[in-house]
């Protein structure tokens, strides 16, 4: 089973406190702390299946989990259908639900309605909001990729306000010294990342990768590309090839995720990793977990903080669990989450 088609209030800020001076003094002004109820902590993004996804929220320290915190919040509202994606600007998290055309729009603390964008929209997939744009990738007809384009979003009316072909399939986008990287490519097809200038709303040049590219991160003016069988980087000011792992010891990885200089990725049940400067995969996993999930293994993946995150995506109709783990490989704690988790997104 595939990942399944994977939002404006004011933020809520405590007010500025001065600390008292006489002329002479600098005036000392501290950074306001958000208020809310979820400060602090882990979104767990829950995919659901017949039923519409939902957001567990695991509390810093991962001791208590808190589930289906939008409904609770917002009266019983939902979110539509398979919950695909989250992100965030300052104040608001933007929540994709790719099977009803729907981006929810709450404040990222409180989980408060702050609106809805639901027209403009097919088959919205990942998101990315820089300088009071939101850019979202669509794949619109399931049956072409030619169609597939990206959504341009006004944060302040969250309206569409434009949309932009991406000439391929339109996947992951992330952003990188102030331009987008666009994933055209999905299900194990595809090759090449659009890089997408958010100045003039266009695509500047594409970046060829290995066939069947699966994931992209950035880190350190790099980005780092993996393919099953090939993981290779690009420098992010020239976009020139900087290195290429090919080897068939990353044949089925997935799950790129870059962090404090150590590549982490998954194969089957494993999670491995290598130094950013490896020429060689890693020769054994540094940790593998059980799952009884068909088609859920690795459902959402994230390493963050010395801790990796691994989500089950279970059966796909009743709750299923996340693992955290420490980056030496210890399991901390296996917390129950809703319907099909597929995200990790951190609230600090």
């Amino acid at each position: 089973m595939m990942r399944i088609i994977k939002l404006l209030l004011t933020g809520v800020f405590a007010a500025f406190l001065f600390n008292s001076c006489n002329k002479d003094d600098d005036t000392v002004l501290e950074q306001p702390s958000p208020a809310g109820d979820y400060v602090d902590g882990i979104f767990v993004l829950n995919e659901g299946s017949q039923s519409a996804g939902t957001v567990t929220f695991i509390r810093s320290g991962l001791q208590s989990a808190e589930q289906e915190i939008y409904a609770a919040v917002n009266d019983g509202d939902d979110l539509g259908n398979y919950a695909q994606s989250i992100f965030f600007t300052e104040e608001l998290a933007f929540i994709i639900s790719g099977g009803s055309n729907l981006i929810t729009v709450v404040d990222r603390y409180t989980f408060e309605l702050a609106g809805k964008i639901d027209s403009g929209l097919a088959a919205p997939r990942y998101g990315v909001a820089v300088g009071g744009k939101a850019y979202v990738t669509n794949q619109a007809a399931w049956d072409s990729s030619d169609d597939d384009y990206i959504a341009v979003i006004d944060i302040e009316s969250l309206t569409v306000e434009q949309t932009v072909i991406a000439g391929s399939v339109a996947e992951d986008i992330i952003e990188g010294n102030g331009l987008l990287y666009v994933q055209n490519a999905a299900y194990g097809s595809g090759n090449q990342i659009s890089i997408f200038n958010p100045s003039n709303n266009t695509i500047e040049g594409t970046i060829t990768t290995g066939d069947g590219l699966n994931s992209i991160d950035i880190e350190n003016n790099m980005l780092y590309a993996l393919s099953s069988g090939r993981l290779e980087s690009f420098d992010l000011s020239t976009h020139n090839s900087i290195s290429e792992i090919t080897s068939e010891g990353l044949t089925g990885a997935q799950n790129l995720n870059v962090e404090n200089g150590k590549i982490y990725y998954t194969i089957n049940y494993g999670v491995y990793f290598i130094e950013a400067t490896a020429t060689e995969p890693a020769a054994s996993p540094l940790i593998e977990y059980h799952s009884n999930s068909d088609y859920g293994v690795m459902y959402g993946f994230e390493v963050k903080d010395e801790h990796i995150f691994i989500a089950d995506g279970g059966d796909f109709a009743s709750n299923s669990f996340v693992q955290v783990f420490t980056t030496g490989g210890e399991l901390l704690e296996t917390i129950e989450v809703g319907v099909g988790p597929n995200g990790f997104y951190f609230n600090d």
